[in-house]
């Protein structure tokens, strides 16, 4: 598989009248030392104001758990 059909947008979802879910497909976890990996497609980042950094929450919803990615969105260099 190329590098360009492994990044493209799978599907989008309407999950409510204002969200919209967009599906990157699976994700393969790497290891990394200690730490484990997933891999975002740079469309991702893109669409979300290209971010340096993110607050990560494992959310649990129901019987759903989930890991939520929020964009940290910084005024100036200074706070990075």
């Amino acid at each position: 598989m190329s590098n360009t059909d492994h990044n493209n947008v799978k599907e989008m979802h309407e999950i409510t009248d204002n969200t919209i879910a967009t599906d990157f497909g699976d994700r393969k976890v790497s290891d990394q030392n200690f730490s484990k990996i997933i891999a975002l497609p740079k469309s991702a980042l893109v669409n979300c104001g290209n971010p340096t950094k993110f607050n990560v929450k494992l959310v649990y919803d129901g019987g759903m758990r989930y890991l939520k990615l929020t964009p940290i969105q910084f005024k100036n260099l200074e706070e990075i």
